[in-house]
């Protein structure tokens, strides 16, 4: 008896199983997204407690939690990548996953390691384990996190490459993101510029995302059991159409040996078809 493939419901509530698993390797990646999301919201405490230039038991402990989350992320990789059936299909479809495990190598020096919050990204590849549905009913989770991303990701940036402190890097972060700009804190080395130049065009789209979101979610909250009803009338609707459709198609089949009367009906029959075809809604599913 073959292997049973993954059910389609568990690929949008679960972030490691991919299309073309069996159930058994479908079983063995969920496994990972208990640990993987814990590992994920440790890295914003690692990210505090190194950029705040810890020193002593403090300093040993950031940078064993900091090789820790490098390592799961790591092992997490090269065990989806063994796991999956397809390496090629893996990889096209877990780019983000690669992109965060080259660039934040826990060895990077320097003004390097401002790299280190795109470890945050993985929030994103980890919203369908952590809200299930809700995550498709609009955008708002994925604008809240990449807002959070922004705020907090790029204050600890712009706190390593300006030498400011953590709390001032994510104030300044905030103010940009929200198009506030005071004015009080700003970028004097080349490197915070060019990232007040990213974070300024990323906040544009993260405040439409999140302004969108919410009337969206609003929209859902408000309009959910109308919407509901009037999807299931068109069903309804819809199933009608298809039973009058095979009735002309058994009439138009035995036209042979009726009347000139029956003719004409049965060309009045074939005309109402001819306009239930184009107002019916049904090739627009497929």
């Amino acid at each position: 008896m073959g292997a049973t493939a993954a059910r389609g419901s568990d690929l949008g509530r679960t972030t490691h199983v991919v299309p073309g698993m069996t159930e058994e390797q479908a079983a063995k990646a969920r496994r990972l997204d208990a640990p993987t999301v814990v590992v994920v919201l440790l890295v914003i405490p690692a990210l505090v407690l190194h950029f705040s230039e810890p020193r002593g038991a403090l300093a040993v402990a950031s940078a064993a939690l900091n090789w820790a989350i490098y390592a799961w992320f790591f092992f997490e990789f090269v065990y989806m990548l063994r796991l999956a059936p397809d390496n090629r299909e893996f990889l096209r479809h877990n780019k983000l996953d690669l992109t965060v495990l080259v660039l934040t190598v826990p060895l990077l020096p320097g003004v390097l390691q401002a790299l280190w919050v795109l470890r945050l990204l993985r929030l994103i590849d980890m919203m369908p384990a952590v809200l299930g549905r809700f995550v498709n009913i609009t955008l708002l989770p994925y604008a809240v996190v990449l807002a959070f991303i922004a705020v907090f990701g790029g204050g600890l940036a712009f706190a390593r490459l300006e030498g400011v402190s953590v709390f001032d890097g994510v104030y300044w972060a905030n103010t940009t993101v929200n198009t506030v700009g005071y004015g009080d804190i700003s970028a004097q080395t080349t490197e915070g510029k060019v990232l007040s130049m990213v974070l300024q065009w990323t906040g544009n789209v993260i405040l439409a995302m999140l302004i969108g979101g919410v009337a969206a979610f609003a929209q859902q909250l408000l309009l959910g059991e109308d919407v509901e009803e009037l999807e299931k009338e068109v069903d309804e609707l819809e199933e009608d159409v298809e039973e009058v459709e095979e009735d002309v198609e058994s009439l138009l089949e035995n036209v042979r040996g009726m009347s000139a009367t029956d003719r004409v009906v049965l060309q009045e029959l074939a005309h109402i078809r001819a306009r239930l075809d184009e107002v019916q809604p049904g090739d627009q599913r497929s």
